[in-house]
């Protein structure tokens, strides 16, 4: 589970960034403060859950060198995790990365105007990718290369429900100036 602690640590500096670059900037907007610190907490959100080792029970045959623990063949570890017979397994493992990077896959056309498909991919994979070499140096984390596909699809559905949250405002706002000018 995330600590709250860290969570704090990360936001004290970003306040007191965002507050310097206040005093000294003076047109302030809250929707470009909102979309900057939901980018700045999404990636601090993904260091958090997966930088930190989680509480959990590590099994003694999981331990040893992070590269002999390493997943090399695509869908292997998401194939074990569907046919494991706790439930929890796929939703946590499958489901949690994916969720985990869709806040990225939302913030990153909001804080860098980049819309395009193969863009917003390759940024998620990058920022997967280091997530993962990083863990190769964390005793009980390891590399998985069904991370990095579960990740990237976290990113571009995280850029599908911007998309979405795009087009439903725009039609919003179509409709109520149809409906302001049928009115007059």
């Amino acid at each position: 589970m995330i600590e709250y602690e860290s969570l704090i640590l990360f936001a004290i500096p970003w306040i007191v960034y965002r507050t310097i670059v206040f005093a000294f900037k003076k047109p302030f907007s809250i929707k470009t403060e909102f979309i900057k610190a939901l980018f700045y907490f999404s990636i601090i959100f993904i260091y958090c859950l997966t930088i930190f080792p989680f509480p959990f029970y590590v099994y003694p045959y999981e331990k040893g060198n992070a590269f002999q623990l390493m997943n090399l063949i695509p869908f292997a570890s998401i194939y074990g995790s569907l046919t494991h017979f706790y439930y929890m397994v796929p939703l946590r493992n499958i489901g949690g990365n994916i969720l985990l990077f869709m806040p990225l896959g939302f913030a990153i056309p909001l804080r860098y105007k980049v819309n395009k498909l193969w863009k917003v991919m390759l940024i998620g994979l990058f920022i997967s990718f280091t997530v993962e070499v990083v863990q190769l140096f964390i005793s009980i984390r390891s590399f998985d290369v069904d991370d990095l596909i579960l990740n990237t699809l976290g990113t571009i559905m995280g850029l599908i429900v911007y998309r979405l949250f795009i087009l439903v405002t725009k039609s919003a706002k179509q409709k109520e100036t149809i409906d302001l000018m049928s009115k007059t």
